[in-house]
């Protein structure tokens, strides 16, 4: 008995001890039983899933999402050559284009409270809304709600500006590259032209703010005054034109968007100053490359990358620039003397007519695009065939009639036979003709506004004048053996000469160009 009682007198002592701190126990052990309460669960799981759902929904209601575009911090021209963090550029751009977009919703629309800001090239306004304010803008039938987010709304903003966007899902894909696009385009019918040029250095990876300098370019010249046959410019205007609009063109037929113009005649003939109107038609930059102080074909590229797009990129006279003259004799080429100024005074230039070509022609030709370059020369017969021939194909390819109708698929849109390819195919049996030159006529006739039929009859006829041609010159090509020797020994004679034949036989170099030139004016380069 003594220990029984001795037992239930311990345990009453513990529950006792238990009762007594029951409070103490239950302010601890509350909230934690609380948070694992069945009825805790059900709120904690059962509100997502109906969130989730409640969500999907709301979606189906009201489809509309809001996006934020923030002003990035400054940044300068050569933002995209400068080592700044891709992102801030990307984004400050952006935001330009926007800003450059809503500028002309705002003069469209019925908003009231506008900013008004002077353009930073130009003599322009660029309206924008003011805090608070916001605009409707019809896309296809849908309406996009711009609005401007005053600063002071979020502390973390550094003082930047928004522009916020308030528009359907399904329209986010097509809109949004219609705003950049048209963002863009205002950005540059608004800019101040420029003419660069390069400058007298090496290092360009180091120096990228150093690396153009430029002015802007006011000529006055445009097609209007210039001095030349009226069906001629009209010609070259519709060249122009057929240039500048055909990009969905150029990459179909999987060719960088790159145009080249040989002009050449004796000076005073208005070469430059047909550049200058061709910059004023188009409202593009001039770039005009000073080889003689490129130091090699490595800094030459460098240079070229950093030309824009919407640009024209002007060698003038070539035929005095550097080693870019003379003909090849096959595999057999001497190294030749130096004839450029700078190489001659120790300058140690090394840019070679290879080292154009190659970048021409190789994986870089493809950076950028609309792009015109223009070679300008006194003496055409001078400049080496590989330089200044149309298509840079293969070496001695000449198109056949498979070829061909390869060519009309891409050019003409020609997927059956037609009654006009055995024609053609005649043709090219008796022809040795590359396949740039049969593309450039199927572009002239496509330019021109011809149909099938005409366009393989201007075809035709084109590839009978050059047949014509190409047979006379094979039959003079024996008595134009003697003189083809004279002009080699001339040559030799000339860049031995040195700085004193450049000088004889011109003006020094000035330009270079980065486009490829696969393509003339026309099947003749214009006499201007």
């Amino acid at each position: 008995m003594a220990a029984g009682g001795t037992k239930l007198g311990a345990a009453s002592q513990v529950w006792r001890w238990v009762l007594a701190n029951f409070g103490s126990w239950w302010f601890l052990l509350g909230p934690l039983l609380a948070a694992y309460a069945p009825r805790r669960l059900f709120q904690t799981y059962f509100n997502l899933f109906l969130r989730r759902h409640a969500r999907r929904l709301l979606n189906l209601v009201d489809p509309y999402v809001s996006i934020d575009f923030w002003e990035g911090p400054p940044v300068s021209r050569y933002a995209a050559l400068e080592p700044l963090d891709s992102a801030i550029a990307s984004d400050t751009t952006f935001y330009e284009e926007v800003k450059a977009y809503l500028s002309s919703a705002c003069s469209e629309q019925d908003a009231r409270a506008l900013r008004a800001e002077g353009a930073k090239e130009g003599d322009g306004l660029v309206l924008s809304l003011n805090d608070g304010q916001d605009v409707a803008d019809e896309f296809r039938g849908a309406t996009m709600w711009w609005s401007s987010v005053p600063a002071d709304e979020n502390a973390d903003n550094d003082g930047r500006r928004c522009q916020r966007l308030t528009f359907h899902r399904l329209v986010v894909d097509e809109y949004l590259p219609h705003v950049r696009r048209r963002g863009r385009d205002i950005l540059f019918a608004n800019r101040r032209r420029r003419l660069y040029t390069n400058n007298r250095t090496s290092g360009y990876a180091s120096s990228y703010d150093k690396t153009w300098s430029f002015v802007n370019l006011d000529h006055p010249t445009t097609f209007d005054t210039l001095a030349m046959d009226p069906a001629r410019k009209k010609e070259i205007m519709d060249d122009l034109d057929a240039f500048r609009n055909n990009r969905d063109f150029y990459r179909r037929t999987r060719k960088p968007w790159k145009r080249g113009y040989l002009l050449h005649g004796p000076p005073g003939t208005g070469k430059s100053t047909m550049v200058a109107a061709m910059a004023n038609y188009l409202n593009y930059d001039i770039y005009d490359v000073e080889l003689t102080v490129v130091t090699n074909n490595n800094d030459l590229r460098r240079l070229l990358i950093q030309t824009t797009s919407k640009s024209i990129i002007v060698i003038e006279d070539i035929d005095c620039s550097l080693d870019l003259t003379g003909k090849r004799d096959g595999n057999k080429r001497k190294k030749p003397a130096p004839t450029s100024p700078y190489a001659l005074h120790g300058g140690g230039s090394e840019v070679t007519l290879s080292g154009l070509l190659n970048f021409i022609d190789g994986l870089w030709s493809a950076c950028g695009g609309e792009r015109l370059v223009v070679f300008t020369t006194n003496h055409v017969d001078q400049l080496d065939p590989a330089l200044i021939r149309r298509g840079r194909m293969d070496e001695m390819s000449y198109c056949g009639f498979e070829g061909f109708k390869t060519l009309a698929k891409n050019y003409l849109d020609i997927h059956v036979h037609h009654q006009l390819f055995a024609a053609v195919e005649e043709q090219l049996k008796e022809l040795e003709i590359t396949p740039a030159d049969v593309a450039e006529c199927l572009m002239t006739a496509k330019r021109a506004g011809y149909g099938e039929d005409a366009a393989l009859e201007f075809l035709v006829e084109d590839l009978k004048k050059k047949g014509a041609v190409q047979t006379t010159n094979e039959s003079e090509a024996d008595n134009d053996d003697d003189d083809e020797y004279e002009y080699e020994e001339d040559l030799t004679r000339r860049r031995r000469r040195g700085l004193q034949g450049a000088r004889a036989h011109g003006c020094l170099a000035r330009g270079l160009c980065f486009v490829d030139v696969t393509a003339l004016a026309s099947s003749k380069p214009p006499h201007l």
